[in-house]
């Protein structure tokens, strides 16, 4: 197979001829120039009582945000940019830009009414906040050495908002934000406001081909590099990762590719389990097995890794590439391992991925892939894999996989028929801005509107 017809062969995949009246590029041609999907900064308002949410507010709009900020020493802090407003856990924003004193800045932003809450609160002892570089506050005071992440800034807001006159934390309305704004998103949101639930529907299923159109378009880049089945084995272990160790996922698979793990493991899942978790960092020492499940035979994988450490011990991972706290355990990466090494130890179960039986109709073949996925626990247990993660792998890695190695046009009864992913916050908020709040969730149930709406968010940063 030649790379460059891989990447040529894509770019049609998800063809709109389905939806030529609402084909994605189309629209985004006919909205407003202001309207369309670019980098942008939200702005977003205030309401009544005061919360730490006004003050997010105040802190996103640059209408209500006070001008000149300082650091608490008196340095001038001029913001480039205030960052995305993060609707899970962790930071309040996320990679905002700013200058202290003429030297430009970016990290996180961390937002309180008094500085002592950032301990009180536990941040000082959380992963999750150790790119913070902007500690803002509304009451002013330093926090002890020690307690904020190195090179963090601290300022507060209170001193500049008492100069203005016209200022009411009271005349903010938080549930405005960060939707309810002026600017490209303004113009976006009368334009799907203004269509029927049918022809929103049309907007969404052709943003999600789009969305699906550009995994392809990845896919086929890593098959150019890498080949298909290692392609297809790093996209699934990124999936297997979920969101907080996605990326260490992914690059585990770098560094124990495809077929030094089939050599090694010569057919047996212990094996390649024993070398993903050793490379990983996540053996543990303890002879009684702390920190592994019940079934996992502890000094079994060690004899079977200490074989190979000294091989394998460059490649290794340390701890701190892995995101363990708040990990349910089901997604623990421990167990998500133990599902990649019986999915991948031997040519099968992948087999049935790999090769599509001959005129095998699309939708047997992903029900198929749905079942090949679900592995169990050694001895018949749970589901290391259940349903939901089963369709995200489906969705993000083998769909694509297969439409790069079987170019041609994916069928929309296929595309509308894709196993079911939980809505999650990205979806529901990306919802909300563009529909307003009072539109029926049953617009974006199926998995492929689902995809809109994130791409939707991709483009428009919503």
């Amino acid at each position: 197979m030649k790379a460059n017809n891989v990447i040529s062969n894509t770019v049609s995949l998800y063809d709109f001829h389905a939806l030529d009246r609402f084909p994605l590029a189309r629209i985004y041609r006919e909205l407003p120039p202001h309207a369309r999907p670019g980098v942008r900064e939200p702005e977003p308002s205030l309401q009544d009582p005061f919360t730490e949410r006004h003050l997010h507010c105040v802190w996103f709009d640059d209408r209500l945000r006070p001008a000149p900020l300082a650091t608490l020493r008196g340095e001038p802090i001029v913001l480039h940019t205030p960052g995305r407003w993060n609707f899970e856990a962790g930071p309040d924003f996320l990679d905002a830009e700013w200058s202290v004193a003429g030297r430009r800045m970016r990290g996180d932003v961390e937002i309180h009414i008094r500085p002592m809450d950032w301990k009180n609160h536990g941040h000082h002892e959380d992963p999750r906040y150790r790119n913070v570089r902007l500690h803002v506050t509304y009451e002013p005071g330093s926090l002890p050495p020690g307690l904020l992440p190195p090179a963090c800034e601290e300022t507060a807001l209170r001193a500049a908002l008492d100069q203005r006159s016209h200022f009411f934390f009271d005349s903010i309305d938080t549930s405005a934000y960060p939707w309810d704004i002026d600017g490209p998103l303004s113009a976006l949101r009368l334009h799907c406001q203004a269509l029927d639930d049918e022809n929103r529907g049309a907007l969404l299923d052709a943003a999600g081909q789009e969305r699906l159109r550009r995994k392809t378009l990845r896919m086929a880049r890593a098959v150019q590099a890498v080949g298909p089945e290692q392609a297809l084995y790093q996209a699934v272990l990124r999936a297997l990762g979920y969101k907080h160790n996605a990326d260490s996922c992914e690059e585990l698979a770098r560094r124990i590719p495809l077929h030094e793990l089939r050599r090694e493991a010569a057919g047996d899942p212990d094996t390649a389990y024993a070398l993903l978790l050793g490379a990983a960092g996540l053996l543990p020492h303890e002879e009684n097995g702390r920190g592994l499940p019940p079934w996992a035979d502890t000094r079994r994988l060690w004899s079977l890794w200490w074989r190979r450490q000294q091989t394998f011990s460059e490649r290794q991972l340390t701890p701190e590439h892995w995101r363990l706290d708040s990990c349910r355990p089901g997604n623990h990466p421990v167990r998500r391992l133990r599902a990649a090494a019986d999915l991948f130890a031997a040519t099968p179960p992948m087999e049935d991925i790999l090769r599509a039986a001959p005129g095998e109709t699309s939708k047997a073949w992903l029900g198929r892939c749905r079942k090949t996925l679900q592995v169990r626990e050694p001895g018949e247990g749970i589901r290391l894999i259940g349903p939901e993660r089963a369709a995200a792998i489906v969705v993000n890695a083998l769909l694509p996989w297969r439409a790069v190695m079987e170019p041609g046009e994916v069928p929309m009864d296929l595309l509308r028929a894709l196993p079911g992913e939980p809505a999650n916050a990205l979806a529901r908020n990306a919802a909300h801005a563009l529909f307003g709040p009072d539109h029926h969730p049953r617009l974006w149930r199926g998995t492929l509107r689902k995809q809109g709406l994130l791409q939707f968010h991709e483009d428009y940063g919503i």
